[in-house]
């Protein structure tokens, strides 16, 4: 009896639009790495498995978007969409914390006028200051200030060089703080 080969992700996830049964077959090939590469970001199971899911339904969605190239596999495509979301849960999860640890203040020469705002109020003011900032910028600040990272974890998470990550936290918190000084 002759075994059909294994069918590559690519002939999956393009099969998969008309016989959408099949994208289970890139599930059940995916779902263990993915969900420890998201354990290893995000530190909590919960979490990580909703980014798993969130992953795999991204993945499904935007299936038309990935287009083979020279180096460019399917397996790299899934995975910046699983840092991405994994990201993005890390962002919101710190936002929306009431643990959340809030900027120093007096950097941005704005202390004075959130110096007696209540904390409610301080963590509402930041979010909305980040949410103005291209996601890029917001996510290095949220690395760096509310995740503790150094410049150099910054660097391997995000999967640029070190002098990145410096001209990438200076324009956020420069824009950061233009954008805070307008809405005070």
């Amino acid at each position: 009896m002759k075994i059909a080969p294994q069918l590559s992700d690519v002939k999956i996830l393009k099969d998969s639009r008309d016989y959408p049964w099949m994208f289970g077959m890139l599930v059940d090939r995916y779902q263990e790495v993915f969900l420890r590469k998201g354990l290893h970001v995000l530190r909590s199971r919960d979490d990580a498995e909703d980014a798993v899911q969130d992953t795999f339904i991204k993945i499904y969605k935007y299936a038309d978007k990935f287009t083979e190239k020279k180096g460019a596999s399917f397996q790299s495509w899934a995975y910046k969409i699983l840092i991405n979301t994994c990201y993005d849960y890390t962002a919101q999860k710190t936002i929306n914390s009431s643990r959340i640890k809030l900027m120093d203040f007096t950097d941005l020469d704005i202390s004075r006028s959130v110096e007696f705002v209540p904390d409610t109020e301080r963590v509402s003011f930041v979010r909305s200051v980040l949410t103005r900032l291209p996601k890029r910028l917001s996510r290095l600040l949220s690395l760096y200030f509310f995740e503790d990272k150094s410049y150099k974890e910054i660097a391997s998470l995000e999967h640029i060089s070190l002098s990145a990550v410096r001209s990438g936290l200076y324009r956020a918190r420069r824009q950061f703080k233009d954008y805070a000084l307008k809405m005070i």
